[in-house]
């Protein structure tokens, strides 16, 4: 922040000014800029493919982006620019579901980084997977060399077994050059802080509190660090590099922060702006998409100290297919080629938009996506009925008024990016019906939300701030099995078989306002419980093989809500 100017040391400066007497022509007091670039969210998507084919080298745009301020060739300089990044940065998109991340690595060593923040779907496939134990982006191998990855891993407020982790820093002092208009430089430091909302209940449990992970959202921890650092001297200036929406991490760290910039991330938007108080934010968007760029602003005085002054030409920059980095564009490149195969592998076809859209009729609690993901499951489980959460599905395939669409293995390891488990479990439809009703609260909407196998009816009674939900009746194969709090005949004696994804079977999630707890996690410890092995990728690729075979290569999707809205 911009710091208040004393009198008395305007007074000192004064004196010295007519001690010393006219200003020197050679003097280079005046503003230098240092420009700064922050992507967020990647989640793999180092480029995409459209459905012309046509793929579209996003992160290779970024870095000639980058190269365009710190120069090629010889005249490259790593110092005049900040390159930095929100987090969450490997799972998504199927060229790095499939190697594990690593063209992300490579892009983030090669196009020199500054540092990165931890995201939650660091977790997904283990952190000591997607971390070093040096707190930096894991190695990697190029042209048959090894590579050290030394970007720095930063996140400030992750605890395990109550103790700060060393798999992560809390900040890094990154030594970079301001330019001021006549090309003339000073050497500035920035002091980057990493931060993390708590976002711990959006990963599975096995992988974050089950190893005794913890977020401690205590924003006092950045703002010490950054008031520790201002204060000695260590840095120039200081950044937050947060996983979380940068508007609401700016507005949480209260008017008496010393912070200069909140750059964030998470929210998958974009956005630049600035607290009531003057405390500038930014956040570049997700999957390349976008960027988000700046200049930070530094003061040279007569007497050669160097203070901050500020944020200027904050903006939001798009993505375009031309002018690319050469370098980043042959990792790409090996990336395509490295799954080729699966690729162009192509299991079958549909004939039906597989959105994420809410289909009508159902509230808020079905889309055609939602639902074909849960057929997969069920059969995966040999199931008769399957969940999956909302937050779960990840991707969309439109047909684009096209009759039909293919789909690739590598399709089907973008629907199932997490590389989950499948959990089967035989209960009574009794069971089932405190599972629905559980689905009704707030706590259990945010992992039941998405349903296949059988008709839930339900209720909404609205109030004047918030709204109730209430199951109403079930139906199996149009046959009312249950309704207005009654049984039919003996269904709720009968057995079933269900499936689930991995993050609904064992996520805690106990509802604030009911106190309902989600029925899985005590059915786990139980002969309920059949088996929970299946990982849901490659016995997802399995089913659909079968399916396509059966049926000519048309793969089925069922487009009518199973949660209906009475």
């Amino acid at each position: 922040m911009i710091r208040p100017f004393s009198f008395a040391i305007a007074t000192v400066l004064f004196v010295s000014c007519v001690a010393d007497g006219p200003q020197s022509q050679d003097s280079k007091a005046g503003e230098y800029t240092l420009p700064l670039i922050e992507t967020t969210d990647i989640h793999g998507h180092i480029l995409s493919t459209d459905n012309n084919g046509t793929v579209h080298y996003g992160m290779a745009y970024i870095a000639n982006k980058v190269k365009d301020v710190r120069g090629r060739g010889e005249s490259y300089r790593k110092d005049r620019l900040l390159l930095l990044d929100g987090g969450d940065l490997y799972q998504g998109a199927s060229v790095s579901n499939l190697l594990s991340g690593e063209p992300v690595f490579m892009c983030l060593d090669k196009m020199d980084y500054d540092a990165v923040a931890l995201g939650n779907h660091e977790f997904d496939w283990g952190i000591e997977n997607t971390v070093d134990a040096d707190a930096t982006v894991p190695d990697y191998v190029w042209e048959g060399k090894k590579c050290d990855n030394q970007v720095p891993v930063l996140c400030a407020n992750l605890y395990q077994d109550d103790k700060r982790v060393t798999r992560t820093r809390d900040y890094v002092i990154v030594e970079k050059t301001a330019v001021n208009t006549k090309g003339e430089t000073i050497p500035v430091k920035i002091g980057v802080v990493g931060f993390a909302v708590n976002y711990g209940s959006s990963i599975i449990t096995t992988q974050f509190a089950g190893k005794g992970y913890s977020i401690k959202a205590d924003y006092t921890i950045a703002n010490n660090i950054a008031a520790e650092l201002e204060s000695s001297g260590a840095c120039d200036a200081t950044v937050l590099l947060a996983h979380g929406a940068a508007d609401e991490v700016a507005a949480a760290l209260g008017r008496s922060t010393v912070i200069d910039l909140v750059l964030g991330g998470h929210s998958h938007r974009t956005m630049s702006g600035k607290t009531e108080w003057g405390l500038h934010y930014l956040q570049g968007g997700r999957y390349c998409e976008h960027y988000a760029s700046a200049d930070l602003k530094f003061y040279l005085d007569d007497n050669d100290r160097i203070s901050f002054g500020g944020i200027k030409n904050m903006s939001i920059k798009e993505v375009s297919s031309s002018d690319l980095d050469d370098d980043i564009l042959a990792v790409s490149d090996y990336a395509l080629q490295a799954t080729a195969a699966q690729q162009n592998e192509v299991i079958g076809h549909i004939n039906a938009n597989a959105t994420t859209y809410y289909l009508n009729g159902s509230g808020t609690r079905a889309s055609v996506m939602g639902n074909w993901m849960c057929d997969i499951l069920r059969r995966v489980g040999e199931a008769d009925v399957s969940f999956v959460n909302a937050g779960g599905i990840r991707t969309s395939f439109p047909l684009n008024g096209q009759a039909t669409r293919e789909i690739t293995v590598a399709d089907v390891y973008e629907m199932f990016p997490f590389s989950n488990t499948t959990y089967v479990y035989r209960i009574t439809y009794a069971d089932l019906l405190k599972l629905f009703e559980y689905s009704m609260t707030s706590g259990g909407e945010a992992l039941f939300s998405r349903m296949t196998g059988i008709d839930c009816y339900y209720t909404q009674t609205v109030y004047d701030t918030y709204s109730t939900y209430a199951v109403h009746s079930l139906r199996k194969d149009g046959t009312v099995i249950y309704q207005n709090k009654k049984w039919t005949d003996d269904w709720a004696s009968r057995t079933l078989i269900l499936a689930v994804s991995e993050y609904l079977a064992i996520t805690e999630r106990t509802d604030y306002y009911t106190g309902i707890p989600n029925p899985l996690i005590e059915w786990n410890g139980t002969d309920r419980l059949l088996s929970n092995h299946l990982v849901d990728n490659v016995s997802a690729v399995n089913v659909l093989r079968a399916e396509s075979a059966a049926s000519g290569g048309l793969l089925s999707i069922d487009t009518e809500p199973h949660f209906i809205l009475n």
